[in-house]
């Protein structure tokens, strides 16, 4: 039992995802794309494409990966706890933290995109 515990604590800092995945979401549909406008394309009166400003879709990016990087740093607190002597797994598992973020906040961005 105790290595499940262990195991929970150190998966913890990827739950910050899963809990702000709706709320996210909901605000993304209702507040941010209204503020923002979605990432469509916006033609002038000639039909040609007009340059596509700070967007939706580009607030969500930096929200998640804001997210990611404040799960790696929730990481390299909770590595202090649990690894001591150990610098190697403490710097191991910090990366694979990062770089699973990392991914789950493109995964998200991408699953969240406008147009």
């Amino acid at each position: 039992m105790k290595i499940v515990k262990k195991i929970a604590l150190l998966a913890s800092p990827l739950t910050l995802f899963f809990i702000l995945l709706i709320p996210y979401s909901w605000l993304n549909q209702e507040i941010i794309v209204e503020w923002l406008g979605c990432g469509c394309p916006v033609l002038d009166e000639f039909g040609n494409m007009v340059e596509n400003k700070f967007n939706a879709n580009d607030f969500t990016r930096l929200f998640w990966f804001f997210i990611a990087l404040c799960s790696a740093a929730a990481s390299a607190f909770l590595s202090k706890r649990i690894w001591k002597e150990k610098m190697w797994r403490r710097i191991l598992y910090i990366a694979g933290i990062l770089l699973v973020s990392l991914w789950i906040a493109c995964v998200f961005s991408q699953a969240m995109a406008w147009c």
